[in-house]
C-alpha cells in the first residue's frame, strides 16, 4: 500500500509541475501572440495578455507556483525578445507582487469560506492590488531609470509620470480580462486539477 501512496504523490507533484509549466507557457504566448504597442516617454510599453495569465496563475495556483510561472513566462519573453535589460526588473517584480497577492488572495479566500460569490469579489479585489503595485513599480522603476541615465530627480519624475497613462491602460485590460475570464478559468482548473 505504501508504494501506491508515494507514486499517488509523484503523479500529484507531476501534475503540479505540468500545470505550472503550462501556466509559464500561455504567459509567454499571451505576450508573444497578442502585442498593441504604446506611447511612452520611458521604456517600450504595450497591452498585452501577460499580466492577465500572471495573475490568473496566482489566483489559481497559489503565490509560491504562481510567482514561478510567472516569472518565468515573463522573463523568457523578454529574453526572446530583446529586452534583456528589464530581466532584473521584471524577475524581482513579477516574483514580490505574485507572493504578495498569492498570500492576500489565499487569506481572503479562507474567509469566503466556499462561497463563490465572496471569492470571485476577492479575486477581483486582489486583480487591482496587483494593478496598482504594478504601477506604482513602474513609475517608481521609471524614475530610477531615467536618474541612471543622468536625468535630475525632476526631470526623471516627469518622464516617468508621461509614461503611466500606457500602464494605466494596461491595468485596466488587465482588470476587465481578469473579470470576464477568472469564472471560466477557475472552472477548467478545477477539471484540469480532479
Amino acid at each position: 500500500m505504501k508504494h501506491r501512496d508515494t507514486v499517488t504523490g509523484k503523479d500529484e507533484n507531476m501534475k503540479r509541475m505540468v500545470i505550472t509549466a503550462f501556466f509559464a507557457a500561455i504567459t509567454f504566448l499571451g505576450i508573444q501572440a497578442f502585442r498593441i504597442p504604446l506611447p511612452a516617454v520611458v521604456g517600450t510599453p504595450f497591452v498585452h495578455f501577460g499580466h492577465i495569465l500572471v495573475v490568473l496563475g496566482v489566483l489559481l495556483q497559489g503565490g509560491k507556483r504562481g510567482a514561478v510561472s510567472g516569472t518565468l513566462g515573463l522573463v523568457i519573453f523578454d529574453i526572446l525578445n530583446g529586452f534583456l535589460q528589464d530581466v532584473p526588473q521584471v524577475f524581482l517584480e513579477t516574483v514580490i507582487k505574485c507572493l504578495l497577492i498569492g498570500a492576500l488572495f489565499a487569506a481572503l479566500k479562507k474567509r469566503a469560506e466556499g462561497n463563490m460569490r465572496k471569492e470571485y469579489r476577492d479575486a477581483m479585489f486582489c486583480t487591482v492590488v496587483y494593478g496598482c503595485m504594478n504601477i506604482l513599480i513602474e513609475f517608481v522603476m521609471g524614475i530610477v531609470k531615467m536618474m541612471i541615465l543622468g536625468s535630475g530627480f525632476a526631470a526623471a519624475a516627469a518622464g516617468s509620470a508621461a509614461s503611466i497613462p500606457a500602464t494605466v491602460i494596461n491595468v485596466v485590460f488587465l482588470v476587465i480580462a481578469v473579470a470576464l475570464l477568472y469564472r471560466p478559468v477557475e472552472k477548467l482548473y478545477r477539471r484540469m486539477c480532479a
